[in-house]
């Protein structure tokens, strides 16, 4: 039986998965049998690779859309404490959750989402996607099988 690649569920990337994945997989093999992101870069700078048009060239370009990236890390990383007084143990929740409103998708405070009927149910549809596609990723680890099991009977109430 052969490997055959794809893009995960929601994924952006506007290349051929089998293409990329074996070359992917030969950049691997290569480097001693470390895929690292450093030698993807180096593979995808020649215009003959497959992975090449997936990358931004133009530095100025490359520079906005890093930082573009890095202010998404730092949406993504801050908390909020909820915890309802100083004795009780901290209660970390994301300060922000990113929710689609008028065909835009963008972050908003999860106190506000989570008090709107509609995000609220953006947010809970998008964290049971991110539950599935982690029990995907997991999927042959039997060590969960009960996680799995709890999965389902949450899914079913």
């Amino acid at each position: 039986m052969g490997v055959r690649y794809a893009w995960k569920p929601g994924s952006r990337i506007n290349l051929d998965a089998e293409k990329a994945g074996r070359e992917l997989e030969d950049i691997r093999k290569q480097s001693g049998g470390a895929l690292t992101q450093e030698a993807v870069v180096e593979r995808a700078r020649s215009a003959n690779s497959v992975l090449h048009s997936h990358f931004t060239w133009e530095d100025a370009e490359a520079a906005e859309k890093w930082r573009l990236s890095q202010a998404g890390d730092l949406i993504r990383a801050i908390v909020i404490d909820v915890s309802r007084s100083n004795v009780e143990e901290s209660k970390l929740l994301r300060a922000f959750v990113n929710v689609e409103q008028k065909g835009q998708r963008h972050y908003t405070s999860t106190v506000v989402a989570l008090s709107d009927i509609d995000l609220r149910a953006q947010v809970l549809r998008r964290a049971w996607e991110e539950l599935e596609a982690w029990r995907q990723r997991h999927a042959e680890l039997v060590e969960f099988a009960r996680v799995f099991s709890a999965i389902d009977e949450t899914k079913r109430a």
